[in-house]
């Protein structure tokens, strides 16, 4: 008897909790206009997408695909990109984004080139950076515990106050 209120119970709950979908409108708009800040894209395909300058501002970007996407210029300053995919996205391009702020933990940037991207302050708790290309990008104040950073390419990257894989806070790239 209990577990059959119990399961009453959780399938009326999932009615009531709101779903995490996309808008299509919204995708064709950020698609066709490159602006979309604060807008809702949870788990939108924008797999290979030319969202070069994008404005993704604030943004609620959970689970996107966005492999393969060029996101180069592109503005997700304090968007949440949590458990988002971007294996290979700019592989070869180039990424100089403005990220900082942007909660992308979980996020799966294996193989991303993030060149010089700020990603200052980001939360990339829990996130695969391994074989990421982050020469010379800003990860000033970032949570990185927990981060997977095999491979990674961390030349000239600021990574003073970074909260590192293992709990410790990072001086390298502080100015004394």
């Amino acid at each position: 008897m209990l577990k059959r209120i119990a399961s009453s119970w959780l399938f009326v709950a999932g009615f009531l909790s709101p779903a995490l979908a996309f808008d299509p409108v919204r995708v064709d708009q950020v698609k066709y206009t490159k602006q979309c800040p604060k807008c809702d894209l949870s788990e939108a395909d924008l797999f290979g997408e030319d969202l070069r300058g994008a404005n993704l501002q604030g943004a609620i970007l959970i689970g996107v695909d966005l492999e393969k996407a060029d996101l180069r210029q592109a503005n997700m300053r304090q968007a949440d990109l949590s458990l988002s995919f971007f294996w290979g996205s700019n592989r070869e391009i180039g990424l100089r984004a403005n990220a900082g702020g942007s909660i992308l933990r979980g996020a799966n940037l294996q193989g991303a080139n993030l060149e010089e991207a700020n990603l200052t302050g980001a939360d990339l708790e829990g996130a695969n950076l391994s074989e990421a290309n982050l020469v010379g990008a800003n990860l000033q104040s970032a949570n990185l515990r927990g981060t997977k950073l095999k491979n990674a390419d961390l030349r000239k990257a600021n990574l003073c106050d970074a909260i590192m894989p293992d709990g410790t806070k990072s001086k390298a790239g502080c100015r004394d």
